[in-house]
């Protein structure tokens, strides 16, 4: 094997293996509890449903209708950012309760890291060094949309010039499994060429905030949840 080419498999399988360690990592010191049932984020919601809003009365117990749209929009509003804090609050907390050793900053890290590697590997037209880490229907979608713009005769260029710090936007637990979806915030170069063009780094086009929820699922009590990305969507 040329010498270059072994070099460039080991670098491939020391950043898979990096990135399969900080998904996957849970403190071996502690158990996971013997909850089993199921419990995503909003559960809180629709079991304790916050009281609707009405409009003010006047003396004689007719509804004042002027300016009740405008406060009760909002009100709404106060409440819905209110209650998704409340809900995320919660939600944390059970999954900390069933899987003491979830650790969601270390957790959050390696989804910086995987959705780094992913979108530069679906900018190289390779999904090999990310392979492990799709569900088989997303990386289905991503070769798919690979080989459409390789038969368009096309290449796509990525930079990623920030990438804010992730957090969780909902959870979902069932049974042994657990879905996290992740808020991604990034600014991004991204433009398409003609495969046998070259990139002109003087007319590049303006970054562009990128806004997704990519969703990792995972085993919660096992020492390697395996995460895989299961979903991706722009928000």
């Amino acid at each position: 094997m040329d010498p270059l080419n072994l070099i460039l498999l080991i670098i491939v399988v020391l950043v898979g293996w990096r990135l399969r360690s900080v998904l996957g990592t849970r403190n071996d010191n502690e158990k996971p509890g013997g909850h089993a049932d199921a419990y995503r984020l909003n559960r809180d919601a629709y079991e304790n449903p916050p009281q609707t809003a009405t409009a003010p009365r006047d003396a004689n117990g007719k509804e004042e209708a002027a300016n009740a749209p405008e406060a009760l929009m909002d009100s709404d509003s106060d409440a819905k950012v209110d209650d998704r804090a409340q809900q995320m609050g919660r939600g944390l907390a059970y999954l900390r309760e069933i899987d003491p050793g979830f650790d969601e900053a270390v957790f959050l890290d390696g989804a910086a890291r995987a959705y780094e590697m992913i979108l530069m590997a679906f900018a190289n037209d390779d999904l090999t060094p990310v392979q492990d880490f799709l569900d088989d229907e997303v990386a289905a979608g991503f070769e798919g949309a690979i080989q459409a713009r390789q038969a368009a005769g096309q290449k796509l260029e990525t930079r990623i010039l920030r990438l804010d710090r992730p957090a969780l936007d909902d959870a979902e637990v069932e049974g042994e499994k657990v879905r996290l979806d992740v808020r991604l915030r990034a600014e991004i170069i991204s433009a398409s060429y003609a495969a046998d063009t070259p990139i002109d780094e003087d007319n590049l086009p303006p970054p562009t905030t990128s806004i997704d929820i990519w969703s990792f699922e995972g085993a919660h009590n096992s020492v390697n949840p395996d995460w895989k990305l299961v979903a991706t969507r722009a928000d």
